[in-house]
Protein backbone atom coordinates (compact mmCIF):
# COMPACT_ATOMS: atom_id res chain seq x y z
CA UNK A 1 0.00 0.00 0.00
CA UNK A 2 1.59 3.65 -0.65
CA UNK A 3 2.00 6.06 2.23
CA UNK A 4 -0.35 8.71 2.41
CA UNK A 5 0.65 12.75 1.57
CA UNK A 6 0.98 12.97 5.28
CA UNK A 7 3.12 9.72 6.40
CA UNK A 8 6.13 11.92 6.62
CA UNK A 9 4.48 14.43 9.13
CA UNK A 10 5.62 13.67 12.63
CA UNK A 11 3.20 11.37 14.43
CA UNK A 12 1.25 12.14 17.65
CA UNK A 13 0.10 9.96 20.31
CA UNK A 14 -2.75 10.98 22.56
CA UNK A 15 -3.82 9.77 26.11
CA UNK A 16 -7.08 10.42 28.05
CA UNK A 17 -7.73 8.45 30.79
CA UNK A 18 -9.42 10.77 33.88
CA UNK A 19 -12.78 8.98 33.86
CA UNK A 20 -14.29 5.98 34.34
CA UNK A 21 -13.68 5.46 30.14
CA UNK A 22 -10.49 6.64 28.04
CA UNK A 23 -9.51 6.95 24.67
CA UNK A 24 -6.32 6.70 22.87
CA UNK A 25 -5.60 9.03 19.57
CA UNK A 26 -2.93 8.99 16.81
CA UNK A 27 -1.95 11.77 14.89
CA UNK A 28 0.06 12.58 12.01
CA UNK A 29 0.55 15.94 12.00
CA UNK A 30 -2.86 17.69 12.82
CA UNK A 31 -3.97 14.77 11.03
CA UNK A 32 -6.52 12.06 13.13
CA UNK A 33 -5.47 9.22 12.26
CA UNK A 34 -7.64 6.87 14.30
CA UNK A 35 -9.18 6.97 17.93
CA UNK A 36 -10.18 3.95 20.35
CA UNK A 37 -12.30 4.14 23.13
CA UNK A 38 -11.31 1.94 26.38
CA UNK A 39 -13.53 -0.03 28.78
CA UNK A 40 -14.48 0.99 31.87
CA UNK A 41 -13.25 0.45 35.67
CA UNK A 42 -10.07 -1.15 36.33
CA UNK A 43 -10.05 -2.76 32.83
CA UNK A 44 -8.51 0.13 32.04
CA UNK A 45 -4.84 -0.44 32.89
CA UNK A 46 -5.06 -3.94 30.87
CA UNK A 47 -6.47 -2.52 27.99
CA UNK A 48 -4.55 0.61 27.40
CA UNK A 49 -1.22 -0.68 26.53
CA UNK A 50 -2.77 -3.30 24.34
CA UNK A 51 -4.78 -0.93 22.44
CA UNK A 52 -1.93 1.77 22.33
CA UNK A 53 -0.38 -1.30 20.36
CA UNK A 54 -3.34 -1.78 17.94
CA UNK A 55 -3.50 1.53 17.25
CA UNK A 56 0.40 2.03 15.75
CA UNK A 57 0.25 -1.50 13.92
CA UNK A 58 -2.74 -0.70 12.20
CA UNK A 59 -1.29 2.44 11.46
CA UNK A 60 2.42 0.82 10.57
CA UNK A 61 3.74 3.14 12.77
CA UNK A 62 6.92 1.44 15.03
CA UNK A 63 6.46 2.81 18.77
CA UNK A 64 10.37 4.31 18.46
CA UNK A 65 8.95 6.96 15.61
CA UNK A 66 6.69 8.52 18.19
CA UNK A 67 7.80 11.86 17.77
CA UNK A 68 5.10 13.36 20.10
CA UNK A 69 3.43 12.34 23.17
CA UNK A 70 0.23 14.72 24.32
CA UNK A 71 -2.05 13.27 27.74
CA UNK A 72 -4.56 14.62 29.77
CA UNK A 73 -2.54 14.90 33.16
CA UNK A 74 -5.62 15.97 35.20
CA UNK A 75 -7.99 16.87 37.82
CA UNK A 76 -9.79 13.61 36.89
CA UNK A 77 -9.89 9.88 38.26
CA UNK A 78 -6.09 9.38 40.58
CA UNK A 79 -6.66 5.81 39.20
CA UNK A 80 -6.45 6.80 35.28
CA UNK A 81 -4.39 9.78 35.87
CA UNK A 82 -1.85 7.52 37.19
CA UNK A 83 -2.04 4.91 34.72
CA UNK A 84 -2.40 8.13 31.82
CA UNK A 85 0.57 9.82 32.69
CA UNK A 86 2.81 6.67 33.42
CA UNK A 87 2.41 4.96 30.43
CA UNK A 88 2.78 8.86 28.94
CA UNK A 89 6.03 9.30 30.32
CA UNK A 90 7.08 6.09 29.41
CA UNK A 91 6.10 6.30 25.61
CA UNK A 92 7.95 9.63 26.08
CA UNK A 93 11.22 8.25 27.27
CA UNK A 94 11.70 5.14 25.63
CA UNK A 95 11.12 6.64 21.74
CA UNK A 96 12.55 10.24 22.79
CA UNK A 97 9.52 11.84 21.92
CA UNK A 98 8.39 15.42 22.89
CA UNK A 99 6.16 15.55 25.80
CA UNK A 100 2.95 17.46 26.72
CA UNK A 101 0.67 17.40 29.64
CA UNK A 102 -2.88 18.99 29.40
CA UNK A 103 -5.41 20.38 31.63
CA UNK A 104 -8.32 17.41 31.53
CA UNK A 105 -10.91 20.89 31.81
CA UNK A 106 -9.07 22.73 28.70
CA UNK A 107 -9.83 19.24 27.27
CA UNK A 108 -13.63 19.71 28.25
CA UNK A 109 -13.91 23.41 27.60
CA UNK A 110 -12.39 23.68 24.08
CA UNK A 111 -14.33 22.07 21.89
CA UNK A 112 -17.64 23.62 23.12
CA UNK A 113 -15.75 27.55 23.15
CA UNK A 114 -15.37 26.65 19.44
CA UNK A 115 -19.09 25.50 18.85
CA UNK A 116 -20.80 28.31 20.92
CA UNK A 117 -18.49 31.28 20.30
CA UNK A 118 -18.89 34.34 22.13
CA UNK A 119 -20.46 32.08 25.44
CA UNK A 120 -18.61 31.75 28.67
CA UNK A 121 -18.23 28.13 29.48
CA UNK A 122 -17.62 26.04 32.20
CA UNK A 123 -15.86 22.70 32.65
CA UNK A 124 -15.94 20.61 35.27
CA UNK A 125 -15.49 17.42 36.77
CA UNK A 126 -17.25 15.44 40.00
CA UNK A 127 -14.76 16.03 43.32
CA UNK A 128 -16.84 13.95 45.02
CA UNK A 129 -17.68 15.03 48.63
CA UNK A 130 -20.40 17.48 46.62
CA UNK A 131 -17.24 19.27 45.62
CA UNK A 132 -16.26 19.97 41.81
CA UNK A 133 -13.06 20.46 39.49
CA UNK A 134 -13.98 23.67 37.84
CA UNK A 135 -12.64 26.15 35.37
CA UNK A 136 -14.53 29.11 33.57
CA UNK A 137 -13.28 30.00 30.24
CA UNK A 138 -14.34 33.71 29.08
CA UNK A 139 -14.20 33.76 24.91
CA UNK A 140 -11.09 34.97 23.32
CA UNK A 141 -10.16 33.67 19.88
CA UNK A 142 -6.57 35.25 21.23
CA UNK A 143 -6.59 31.63 24.12
CA UNK A 144 -2.98 30.14 24.32
CA UNK A 145 -3.46 26.68 25.95
CA UNK A 146 -2.15 25.12 28.51
CA UNK A 147 -0.44 29.43 29.52
CA UNK A 148 -2.63 28.92 32.35
CA UNK A 149 -4.60 26.83 34.84
CA UNK A 150 -7.86 28.16 36.21
CA UNK A 151 -9.00 24.84 37.82
CA UNK A 152 -10.29 25.51 41.22
CA UNK A 153 -12.29 23.33 43.86
CA UNK A 154 -15.56 24.69 44.61
CA UNK A 155 -19.05 23.45 46.37
CA UNK A 156 -21.34 22.47 44.02
CA UNK A 157 -23.64 25.52 45.64
CA UNK A 158 -20.84 27.73 45.06
CA UNK A 159 -20.41 26.80 41.29
CA UNK A 160 -24.30 27.12 40.71
CA UNK A 161 -24.58 30.88 42.34
CA UNK A 162 -22.01 31.67 40.14
CA UNK A 163 -23.92 30.59 36.84
CA UNK A 164 -25.26 33.80 34.53
CA UNK A 165 -27.80 33.15 31.08
CA UNK A 166 -25.40 32.53 28.32
CA UNK A 167 -22.94 30.54 30.01
CA UNK A 168 -22.37 26.87 28.63
CA UNK A 169 -21.31 24.15 31.48
CA UNK A 170 -19.62 20.85 30.13
CA UNK A 171 -17.96 18.22 31.73
CA UNK A 172 -19.69 14.50 32.70
CA UNK A 173 -20.85 15.40 36.13
CA UNK A 174 -23.42 18.07 34.58
CA UNK A 175 -26.29 16.31 34.35
CA UNK A 176 -25.91 15.33 38.08
CA UNK A 177 -27.15 18.94 38.57
CA UNK A 178 -29.35 19.79 35.35
CA UNK A 179 -32.52 20.30 37.34
CA UNK A 180 -30.94 22.99 39.39
CA UNK A 181 -28.96 24.90 36.29
CA UNK A 182 -30.47 28.83 36.09
CA UNK A 183 -32.49 29.90 33.49
CA UNK A 184 -30.50 30.73 30.10
CA UNK A 185 -27.35 27.96 31.23
CA UNK A 186 -27.50 25.34 28.65
CA UNK A 187 -25.52 22.10 28.66
CA UNK A 188 -23.29 21.04 26.51
CA UNK A 189 -23.57 17.48 24.16
CA UNK A 190 -23.22 13.85 25.68
CA UNK A 191 -20.64 13.73 23.72
CA UNK A 192 -19.12 16.86 24.10
CA UNK A 193 -19.48 15.95 28.08
CA UNK A 194 -16.51 13.08 27.53
CA UNK A 195 -12.97 14.46 27.56
CA UNK A 196 -11.37 12.40 24.19
CA UNK A 197 -7.82 11.61 23.19
CA UNK A 198 -8.68 13.38 19.85
CA UNK A 199 -9.28 16.60 21.65
CA UNK A 200 -5.58 15.91 23.77
CA UNK A 201 -3.95 15.39 20.23
CA UNK A 202 -5.11 18.57 19.05
CA UNK A 203 -4.30 20.56 21.74
CA UNK A 204 -1.29 19.19 22.42
CA UNK A 205 0.26 19.45 19.00
CA UNK A 206 -0.69 23.32 19.67
CA UNK A 207 1.01 23.69 22.55
CA UNK A 208 4.02 21.98 21.50
CA UNK A 209 4.42 23.77 18.25
CA UNK A 210 4.67 26.68 21.24
CA UNK A 211 7.55 24.70 22.94
CA UNK A 212 5.32 23.30 26.04
CA UNK A 213 6.40 20.49 26.19
CA UNK A 214 7.64 18.46 29.98
CA UNK A 215 10.03 16.71 31.04
CA UNK A 216 9.29 12.86 31.69
CA UNK A 217 11.07 12.42 34.62
CA UNK A 218 9.39 15.65 36.21
CA UNK A 219 5.67 15.26 34.61
CA UNK A 220 3.15 14.04 37.82
CA UNK A 221 -0.59 14.08 37.60
CA UNK A 222 -2.38 17.18 38.67
CA UNK A 223 -4.74 15.82 40.85
CA UNK A 224 -5.31 19.23 41.99
CA UNK A 225 -6.21 18.10 46.15
CA UNK A 226 -5.25 14.98 48.22
CA UNK A 227 -6.76 11.99 48.33
CA UNK A 228 -8.86 10.85 51.00
CA UNK A 229 -6.60 8.38 52.77
CA UNK A 230 -3.48 11.60 52.56
CA UNK A 231 -6.02 14.23 54.23
CA UNK A 232 -6.67 11.37 57.02
CA UNK A 233 -3.35 11.54 57.58
CA UNK A 234 -2.58 14.76 57.72
CA UNK A 235 -5.06 14.95 60.30
CA UNK A 236 -3.73 12.58 62.24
Amino acid sequence: MPDSPSSDSPSLLAIELSGPTGSVALFRGRELVTERRLTKGDRMARTLIPAMRRILTDARIAPAKIARVAVAAGPGSFTGLRIGVTAAKTMAYAAGSKLVALNTLDVLAAPVLEAEPGHRVWALLDAQRNELFAACYDPSPERIWGASDATKLLSADDWLAGLRPGDRVVGPVVAKYADRLPAGVLVATEQQCQPSAQVVGRLGAQMLDRGLECDPFQLVPYYHRLSAAEEKVLRG
